[in-house]
């Protein structure tokens, strides 16, 4: 699969912002997304809906599956985008468990929520994790996703 982001242009668009891990937080990340979608016009509007709801779903698990949603914990978002693709990551303060998708095996016919990352898989081009150290000598998670029209 080709790599969205193997020419970072000029024109793309950057933002990072921190968040506390609260779940009142997530909206907070979905209007991250739409303010640099409403500024800047060029970026295309196409896949806007499959963005908001993949940040939802990272930004819920990091506060409800580590140590984020602990108090005074924090969550990072990291945007990159271009008029044509976008890469955006949500970074964690660490858990103990490794992300994974919830697969049919695992499913159970009455169990509510877990289906999150299937749910990215699905609406992005590419995902991904992978752990960080963070100032606090804590172990954080990378959790990231691309997505592109070209």
């Amino acid at each position: 699969m080709r790599r969205l982001l193997a020419d970072t242009p000029t024109s793309a668009v950057w933002r990072v912002r921190t968040f506390p891990g609260t779940l009142d937080q997530v909206a907070a990340a979905r209007r991250t997304v739409r303010e640099i979608w409403a500024a800047n016009p060029s970026l295309n509007g196409d896949f806007l809906d499959d963005l908001l709801l993949m940040v939802s779903e990272l930004a819920a698990n990091a506060v409800r599956h580590t140590r984020s949603g602990e108090p005074g914990g924090l969550v990072g978002l990291v945007i990159t985008a271009h008029p044509t693709w976008v890469r955006i990551e949500v970074i964690d303060q660490g858990s103990r468990k490794v992300p994974h998708v919830i697969g049919p095996e695992d499913d159970m016919p009455l169990r509510r929520g877990g289906r999150g990352l299937a749910l990215v898989e699905a609406a992005s081009d590419r995902w991904g994790h992978h752990p960080v150290s963070m100032v606090t000598a804590r172990r954080g998670r990378v959790v990231w996703f691309e997505k592109g029209t070209a």
